[in-house]
């Protein structure tokens, strides 16, 4: 018995570890066959919408990216999750270091250049959970949330730069990987989902 606890609990642990991206592979879509992407799907969608939706499997989470002029050269890049009923992931407010935290990656640019932290609206509140995998406090995001990058541009020439979001949402363990281009065009910046 002890032997198949063993081998279950490491089964656990190396279903939910993941490694950190390079600059190649983080532009890289969930590609499990479990839920896979349909392209029909992605017509339905606006350019900016993202929501992966299965014949047999409603994705747990949408996504939609907005960018929102602050000032001459200051932006917002904001991003709004949208949790189905039950879904969660951990908040870039977390404390502590979790593999699969809330995290924002640009891919390495001159034009654009972060100038705050990520701002969570609403806040996630800490609590503690026994799971044996947190074993302690965590931020859990449980709701539909926004969040803005405050971004200065630093180049007036048009330009793309691609990123990605990233987050383990659960309780499906899955590292999900949204990617998202930033567009400066004409004098006008926008955001919209970086497709396949």
């Amino acid at each position: 018995m002890k032997t198949l606890l063993t081998v279950f609990i490491l089964f656990l642990t190396f279903a939910c570890k993941t490694d950190a991206p390079n600059s190649e592979k983080a532009l890289a879509v969930n590609t499990d066959p479990q839920y896979p992407l349909e392209e029909s799907e992605f017509k339905k969608q606006t350019e900016n919408d993202y929501k992966i939706k299965n014949t047999s499997h409603e994705q747990p989470y949408s996504v939609k990216f907005d960018m929102a002029q602050v000032g001459v050269d200051k932006y917002d890049f904001i991003v709004r999750m949208e949790l189905q009923e039950g879904a969660h992931f951990v908040s870039p407010n977390a404390k502590r270091d979790f593999k699969g935290k809330f995290t924002m990656l640009f891919d390495e640019n001159e034009q654009l250049e972060k100038v705050s932290d990520i701002l969570e609206i609403p806040r996630s509140v800490e609590e503690v959970d026994p799971h044996p995998f947190v074993n302690g406090t965590v931020n859990w995001v449980r709701e539909n949330t926004r969040y803005e990058q405050r971004l200065l541009r630093t180049s007036n020439d048009d330009f793309h730069v691609k990123g990605i979001i990233q987050f383990t949402i659960e309780p499906r363990c899955t590292l999900e990987k949204v990617p998202f281009i930033i567009k400066y065009e004409n004098g006008e910046m926008r955001a919209e989902f970086f497709g396949c």
